[in-house]
Formats: C-alpha cells, structure tokens, sequence
C-alpha cells in the first residue's frame, strides 16, 4: 500500500471516528434533555396533583350539604309518622321527666282613683287589695313535638347519616387525569385521545360505584333520605317506596342494580300519606329512618321509616 493510499485510508478511519462520536454525544445530549424534560413533567405533575388535592379538601360533601337542606325545611306535613318508635326514643333522649302539669299565678291588685260626679271631680279612696289566680294546664305530649325534638338530637348528636341516597365519589381524581392529559397535550404534545379519556372515566367512576355499594352494604343505624320515590304498592298492611340508586349509571350492564326501599306500616300513614301515597306516584320525600337489612343478591337496602315528611 503506497503512502499516498494510507493518508487516505487514515483520515477515512478518522472521519468514520469523529462521526461516530459526534452521533454518540448527540445521542447522550438528547439523553439528558430527555432526562431533564421527564424530570420537569415529573415536578409539574405532582404539583398539579398536590393543587387538586387541596382544592378537594375545601369542597362542601354532598351529605353536608343535604344535612342543611332538611335543617332548614321549617315545619312539616307528616305523611307518616310512627308514634310508637318516638315514644320509645323519647325518654332515651330526654330522660328528664317533663311535668304533666303546668300551674301558674296571676297577682292583680286594686287601686283607689278619681271619679266624676256631674262637672265636679271628687277623689275617690279605696284600699288596694291583691287578687291571685290559679290557672292549670296539662301538658300533651304530641308526637309531632315529640319527633322534631329527638330529630334535632340526632342530627345535633352526628348519629344521622346524610346522602347514601346520592352517588359521591371522589371527582378530584377524574379532574386530576384530565387536567394531566391537557397539560402533556400543551407542553409536551403528548396526545391522550379522547376514547382513551372515556375510558379511563368509565373505569374509575365504575371502580367508585362498586366502592360505594359496599358503603351501602355496610351501612347501620340512622340515616335521613330526600329524593323522589315511586310507590310500588298500597297493600292492606304496608306501602313500599323505591328508589333506584344513581350509582346505577355508573355500573355495567350485568351489573346488579341498587334499591333503597322504605316499607311503611299503613297504621301509621297520616291522612295526607294515605291520599299522597297512590301506587305507580312519584313522590318526593323526606325521610328519618333506621337501616333494616342489606339484601346483597338483589342489591336493596331495607330501611325502616320513623317520619316521611
């Protein structure tokens, strides 16, 4: 190989070399910026999240929110009352003895004045005398009464649950993924798509559902209802009002669907219940109830009624 030949075979190894390498430390730069833009996504995302998270933590719940509406509902329209469940709970909640009858005194006394004869004015002087009277008053227990005060103990108390019969859940994560989706599509287009958007919403809200079943299964005790119940029917001994839980929209079609059911005794209907409650009627209702039963296979949760207003 003549000299001239290797001078050309040398810097042709030496071209090859330093382009090599140059592709090399370009790839490396790439690295980094890569490594340091996934590391500034990184810093933005948990930012965004921990600003979600504060931003869940000041929102008013759906059952706080329910609890001040009935709150300030102001005097009721039974439609049904059971008088035997508030005078059991009464004096559980009162156990003071309350007087069942009120006596009071009225003091009046007489003074002397002035009296007229014709035009001339001529005193008149009459010893002052004190007059008590005695009035008695017995006092009725009304059930009405009776259940608006053991009503506000258990809501002043916190032993009432409020909202079962709404469908909250968590949003913040929903609003969480689409506010990600919309900043990678922003600054770094990176292109969440709409179906895979809808996807991840229907899982999630579905996930949230099934959360919320087990809620429901798990439930006990008192719980105040307000919503729009249909009569299913006017047997001679019970009505039964239903609700179709909103949950339900959120579930699969296999899915079993959630019931909350208030079995009322027709004893205790007041007359404007009797009249209001027709099978096939939608009624809006509120009402203070004990949880009876979850019944798992067919998804209802059984509640006992003490008032619907």
């Amino acid at each position: 190989m003549d000299a001239a030949l290797m001078v050309v075979f040398s810097v042709g190894i030496a071209l090859i070399v330093g382009i090599s390498f140059y592709l090399f430390s370009q790839q490396v730069r790439r690295w980094r910026q890569n490594q340091e833009e996934m590391k500034q996504i990184s810093w933005t995302l948990r930012n965004d999240l921990r600003d979600i998270w504060s931003a869940k933590a000041i929102r008013a719940s759906i059952a706080e929110e329910k609890k001040e509406a009935i709150q300030k509902m102001g005097p009721k329209t039974f439609y049904y009352l059971d008088e035997r469940q508030v005078k059991d709970l009464y004096p559980q909640v009162f156990q003071e003895p309350e007087p069942k009858r009120i006596q009071t005194r009225e003091t009046k006394e007489v003074k002397g004045g002035i009296t007229a004869k014709l035009s001339v004015f001529e005193p008149k002087y009459e010893r002052g005398k004190a007059e008590e009277v005695t009035r008695d008053y017995d006092v009725g227990q009304i059930p009405a009464t009776m259940y608006n005060k053991v009503e506000q103990f258990l809501f002043d108390k916190g032993k009432v649950v409020f909202g079962l019969d709404e469908f909250e859940f968590d949003q913040s994560e929903i609003d969480g993924f689409q506010s990600i989706c919309d900043e990678m599509k922003g600054k770094y287009n990176v292109d969440i798509g709409d179906e895979q958007r809808a996807t991840y919403v229907l899982d999630k809200t579905r996930e949230f559902a099934l959360a919320y079943i087990k809620k429901l299964a798990s439930s006990s005790g008192y719980i105040a209802l307000q919503d729009e119940f249909i009569v299913l029917n006017t047997a001679d001994d019970d009505c039964t009002l239903y609700y179709a839980h909103p949950l339900n929209d959120h579930l699969l079609p296999e899915d079993s669907k959630v019931k909350i059911q208030i079995r009322c005794s027709r004893s205790s209907l007041t007359a404007s219940g009797s009249s209001t409650f027709q099978k096939g009627k939608s009624v809006k209702i509120t009402s203070l109830g004990k949880v009876v039963s979850w019944n798992d296979k067919d998804k209802i949760l059984e509640v006992s009624p003490i008032a619907i207003y």
